[in-house]
């Protein structure tokens, strides 16, 4: 059951997220009071195992708690959904590393294998540049992703298929930050490159990575769902919320009079009504699909189901949460935005940063057309990719 304490934590912190907006966007990352009132309610630690010191808030506590923030501002909702998802992969490393990492609050990081994990005694000494770590202007650690390294050269491929790949964490002090986020949307999310000079890490900051159904050794069955399919679940409502902002945006602007010379009251024009009717419950709609489809993979995995099953599950997960955000939320905002005439265009317009912004989340790699593909296969006798 979702916990309302949490979601009415993050409700309460939507006044001051929405001052805070617009130096948010102008600065490229969250503002202090910000951060330090996400910190104060524990939002932060909101998808991070209990048993390592987090929230570890259930589907739906997530859903309704990312989609809160991103209504009251998308980069504050994206970048804090972000820090959150990073917690999340706590659950894949040594429980008493990951409750050292939680006690540094937020993290942040991008896991793709851009670095190189070369294997030592007792853990890896990790190098390489990554993009993309949003939220770490406040993190307190942060992680990466590598290509496992065994003499200089990469370690072979597994039997399954499956490329050798390691993710670590390392204290945020580590990392050498670049700075350079400017964007056209998703402005505030402090989604900076970064550098991770020769470092070693100990085996138990570091998890082989299976983006797909995947192992944890702490927290509940959620977590098996895998780092791409868990991230996916705020990642998701992230854009039910922008969605359902840009809604109430071109709402407001219908009542309060918007017309063109020779038409009929916005308000009142038949057309709108329907547009404005068939988005709204798209996106009610999608916010009931997201939280069936992840809650039922969860539920598959506790039950103890084959790691066949359980590996389609995922697979499925990630197609509706492709299709959430590239065919609902995102008409959604495209048909608020271009209802609005002038009203979208001037600055400042808070439908306007949906606009931005939901285009440019739209293009994160979580979200790619593959998700339909790979959960198609099973169903056309077609072997999954690995990976």
């Amino acid at each position: 059951m979702p916990d309302p304490t949490l979601i009415q934590a993050a409700r309460d912190l939507r006044e001051l997220i929405e001052s805070e907006a617009d130096e948010i966007e102008t600065s490229c990352t969250l503002t202090k009071p910000v951060v330090d009132a996400v910190e104060k309610a524990g939002l932060f630690l909101l998808s991070t195992p209990k048993e390592v010191g987090g929230l570890e808030a259930d589907v739906d506590t997530v859903i309704a708690v990312c989609e809160e923030l991103s209504y009251a501002d998308g980069s504050t909702g994206w970048a804090v959904g972000q820090n959150t998802i990073t917690g999340s992969y706590l659950s894949y490393i040594d429980p008493a590393h990951a409750k050292a990492f939680a006690a540094m609050g937020a993290g942040a990081g991008h896991f793709a294998p851009l670095g190189v994990a070369h294997e030592e005694d007792g853990g890896y000494r990790v190098s390489g540049s990554w993009q993309f770590a949003t939220g770490s202007r406040h993190a307190g650690y942060m992680g990466g992703g590598a290509v496992i390294m065994r003499d200089g050269l990469p370690a072979p491929m597994g039997e399954d298929g499956k490329l050798p790949l390691v993710g670590f964490f390392v204290p945020a002090e580590v990392a050498v930050m670049k700075g350079n986020w400017d964007t056209m949307g998703l402005r505030g999310t402090g989604s900076f490159d970064y550098e991770i000079p020769e470092t070693f890490v100990e085996e138990g900051a570091t998890w082989i990575i299976n983006m797909g159904y995947a192992p944890h050794q702490s927290g509940g069955a959620a977590f098996a769902l895998g780092p791409q399919a868990f991230g996916s679940i705020g990642t998701s409502a992230w854009a039910l919320g922008v969605a359902a902002r840009a809604l109430h945006e071109i709402a407001e602007i219908a009542k309060a009079g918007r017309t063109r010379l020779g038409s009929l009251p916005l308000r009142d024009q038949e057309e709108f009504q329907r547009d404005f009717g068939f988005h709204q419950t798209a996106v009610d709609a999608a916010r009931i699909q997201i939280s069936t489809i992840y809650n039922r993979a969860v539920e598959l995995i506790d039950s103890g189901a084959s790691d066949e099953d359980c590996a389609d599950a995922v697979r499925q997960s990630k197609a509706h949460a492709n299709y959430l955000v590239k065919h609902v939320t995102k008409s959604a905002v495209a048909f608020a935005w271009e209802a609005s005439g002038s009203a979208g265009m001037r600055n400042p317009s808070r439908l306007q940063r949906c606009f931005r912004d939901i285009h440019i989340g739209a293009g994160h790699q979580v979200f790619d057309d593959r998700g339909y593909r790979e959960a198609a296969k099973t169903a056309l006798g077609l072997e999954p990719l690995p990976f």
